[in-house]
């Protein structure tokens, strides 16, 4: 029995306390109640470091009255989450329901126990660390969904536009998107909110062309001008991507290709999709210093595919070496983004060149 109860270690250079607050963080993306997170507080303080490292023994005894006492729960609470835990198969129970938990060390190491065992705690740190840090992505983004909310409210109440706010108070009847914890939650009021801001607007400014005639200043009919407004408004068109998400992941930086993998897991058969991919290029922007409100436009200017390449080409050419690595990342986005929106075939040609380059086996 001993010997199944031994795990493969923690991920080098973190130590069990980092662990732990992984855990803590990642809280509500793994769907542990905060009684859980004390229980595993005082399950890991009732170990030694030692206890993480490869090939060994990582178990407690500590009886379920201590637990309570240490994690200030009562002995029911901590009953219902070691279930709970166990049910999840984050822990490993090598003693009976009614039997005395006792265990021994030799030398430092844990030579039996009847007790509970975190050898499948320690197997899902990987996961629990992708985990944490889509948390602390979606932490920074709902402060930013939720500065976008209030001003959506400010926009469509200086529409002053018949039904507008009730339609806006129906999303949100408090107005207040402070009281939303939830991530998913506030993504889906931002975008009905960004909807109503939308029609309403359009229905605005359908109804005001009839009197701007008169009033409008004379077209600037200047080559230069033409040129920039012609290419602007063929640039808003949606243009097809020739990319297929598989074809995209090949090309993809180690670190893109790591959150584009957690992201796919939701995704049917864990193939990754446009959806996905762009996901992953949000948080990897994030980790390379690109604010949310220039990701934001260039997506609303290219669309979150066309973004989604430029970052993970960028991101890319930051990993290669010689003439055509890239200092700055970030730097290297902006820019190709830009060229993206003035000459629309820039992102094509730097895509057929990594192709080339991958065919030839040179990255």
């Amino acid at each position: 029995m001993t010997r199944h109860l031994t795990h493969g270690g923690l991920p080098e250079g973190m130590t069990r306390w980092q662990f732990f607050r992984l855990i803590e963080n990642a809280r509500r993306q793994l769907g542990l109640s905060k009684g859980a997170i004390a229980y595993l507080k005082v399950a890991i303080s009732n170990t030694m470091d030692e206890d993480y490292l490869a090939g060994r023994i990582c178990s407690f005894w500590t009886s379920v009255t201590k637990i309570a006492a240490q994690a200030g729960l009562d002995r029911r609470q901590v009953a219902r989450i070691e279930a709970d835990l166990l049910v999840r198969g984050l822990l490993a129970k090598s003693a009976s329901d009614h039997s005395r938990r006792c265990g021994s060390r030799e030398g430092g190491k844990i030579g039996h126990e009847f007790g509970i065992n975190l050898a499948p705690l320690i197997a899902n740190a990987v996961e629990i660390q992708a985990a944490s840090q889509r948390a602390s992505f979606e932490d920074a983004e709902a402060d930013r969904l939720r500065t976008r909310i209030k001003k959506l409210f400010g926009d469509i109440r200086r529409l002053r536009f018949d039904g507008a706010m009730e339609a806006a108070e129906d999303i949100l009847p408090n107005r207040r998107p402070s009281t939303i914890q939830s991530f998913v939650r506030l993504k889906q009021v931002a975008d009905a909110l960004e909807a109503v801001w939308a029609d309403f607007s359009t229905e605005i400014g359908r109804g005001e062309k009839s009197h701007q005639c008169d009033i409008s200043p004379p077209p600037n009919t200047s080559k230069e001008n033409i040129n920039k407004t012609c290419r602007a408004e063929k640039q808003c068109e949606a243009r097809p991507v020739r990319v297929t998400p598989a074809l995209a992941i090949r090309l993809a930086g180690p670190k893109f290709c790591e959150l584009a993998e957690f992201y796919a897991i939701s995704e049917p058969g864990g193939l990754p999709t446009w959806r996905s991919l762009e996901m992953a290029a949000r948080e990897r922007a994030h980790q390379i210093g690109i604010t949310q409100g220039v990701w934001q436009r260039q997506c609303e200017m290219l669309g979150g595919s066309r973004t989604t390449l430029c970052l993970l080409v960028a991101d890319h050419n930051a990993c290669r070496s010689g003439k055509y690595r890239v200092r700055n990342a970030a730097a290297a986005f902006i820019g190709m983004a830009r060229g993206e929106t003035r000459q629309s075939a820039v992102l094509d040609r730097l895509i057929g060149e990594l192709l080339a380059f991958a065919q030839r086996g040179e990255i």
